[in-house]
């Protein structure tokens, strides 16, 4: 008789955020990485914002995150924030509850206890063979992180063995460090974009099992297009597109003071490189035009536009649709340099062949163009002025011929490397693929 053919393998990606378009490249070139180095398989995502997800993505299979079923992303307003604290309060305990349950064996218990919204979502995460944290920035004190715990403290509950995507997190100073510690040293295997996130996390999780890779959306590169790029020349005429983002955190300054900081600075640089250049200038970022999702980039594209000259706002356009980040990556390649604000807008640009700016509003940036050997690429939002982004840009400009084989030298590495990401989950999850006959 003929030899059956083994069920796909179940995986779970949780923490994903596909509205915002740098972590739907980071779930893309995952997911890439992941099919290259497992048996065939399923993939169930995991969603912080599923309707969002589902109309952008029909073609995958997306659930409601445990954490959303207990804190639901509903209508603004202090009636319904009341509703929604009240569901955390109540929904909190049932699902850790019903892991326990789930693991003692009581698993219509356990489903009961999920609710009538959690069931289909409780159900695929305890049964999936593989369990992975999306990749990103959410170990960091700038956000609240009481959904992440929870959805870490399902999984040990029902003792379910789990893999961090690759992270950039701290530092930790006013983070609870026991928390971190558990969560980071109960997964498999953490990898993380950089030593300094690796360092943040031995310094509070010794015992936690760390790689350095290079981000996920890296997977997304092309090859033969980083190849080409390495002879691309600056053109009389260039394309620059630019990606901008609004930034409440600010340390050094109120975020008022900032941000009108940061769109003059912008608003500077797009102006040299139209005057000075003779550029065509494209505003274009991975999070915009979608509605339901908290940011748009394109309205502070905009705010800066309104700042410019009429001669130098003739040559600048702003797009404020939504993309795929393959719409995006196409885009940028269609560009001679790409002034990045999101890291992802950096990193899509870097796949797509066209080097970066960096404009930094967290480490990370820093921390990617620093591995590509062009840390002073990179403008602090925290200090930026017009002054010093234009300067920054003309070294750019400068060392960009010198500069360019080297680059996407590196840029090649990173795409290697965030393809091998794929195989260290398979290594890390080894027993489960084995335990699930795949």
């Amino acid at each position: 008789m003929p030899t059956p053919t083994p069920a796909p393998l179940r995986v779970a990606v949780i923490n994903v955020t596909l509205g915002n378009g740098g972590d739907a490249a980071i779930y893309l070139g995952l997911e890439r990485a992941l099919r290259a180095a497992l048996p065939p398989c399923e993939i169930t995502i995991f969603e912080t914002q599923p309707e969002v997800a589902r109309e952008a993505y029909p073609a995958f299979d997306i659930r409601t995150g445990l954490s959303s079923v207990a804190w639901p992303q509903i209508a603004k307003g202090i009636p319904a924030r009341a509703r929604r604290i009240l569901r955390w309060l109540t929904m909190r305990p049932r699902l850790l509850a019903a892991a326990r349950a789930w693991r003692a064996g009581k698993r219509d218990r356990a489903l009961a206890l999920a609710g009538s919204e959690g069931p289909d979502s409780f159900r695929t995460i305890a049964e999936a063979d593989l369990v992975v944290s999306t990749g990103g920035t959410y170990f960091v004190p700038a956000y609240w992180l009481g959904l992440r715990y929870l959805e870490f403290d399902i999984l040990q509950a029902l003792g379910q063995p789990y893999v961090l995507f690759t992270q950039s997190v701290g530092p930790f100073d006013t983070m609870p460090k026991e928390t971190l510690q558990r969560i980071f040293e109960g997964s498999r295997l953490m990898m993380l974009r950089g030593e300094e996130s690796q360092a943040s996390v031995r310094e509070i999780a010794p015992a936690t099992n760390t790689v350095v890779r290079a981000d996920a959306a890296f997977a997304l590169a092309d090859a033969e297009r980083l190849a080409a790029a390495k002879d691309r020349v600056w053109p009389e005429t260039p394309t620059v597109a630019i990606s901008v983002r609004d930034w409440p955190h600010f340390v050094t300054t109120d975020a008022e003071e900032g941000m009108a900081r940061y769109r003059a600075s912008v608003a500077e640089a797009a102006t040299r490189l139209v005057r000075e250049h003779g550029a065509r200038v494209r505003f274009l970022s991975t999070c915009q035009g979608r509605p339901k999702y908290r940011y748009d980039d394109s309205a502070v594209a905009l705010d800066i536009v309104a700042l410019l000259p009429d001669d130098v706002r003739a040559k600048v356009d702003v797009d404020r649709a939504a993309h795929h980040p393959a719409e995006v990556l196409d885009a940028y390649a269609e560009a001679d340099l790409v002034i990045a604000t999101r890291m992802h807008a950096a990193i899509l640009a870097l796949a797509a062949g066209t080097p970066v700016l960096g404009i930094a509003y967290e480490f990370k940036t820093a921390e990617l163009l620093g591995g590509l050997g062009l840390p002073h690429w990179v403008e602090d939002i925290e200090t930026i002025t017009p002054e010093t982004l234009s300067a920054r840009l003309g070294t750019v400009v400068s060392e960009l011929p010198a500069a360019r084989a080297a680059l996407f030298d590196g840029v090649e590495r990173m795409r290697a490397d965030a393809m091998e990401a794929g195989v260290l989950v398979a290594e890390a999850l080894a027993d489960r693929i084995a335990a699930a006959g795949a």
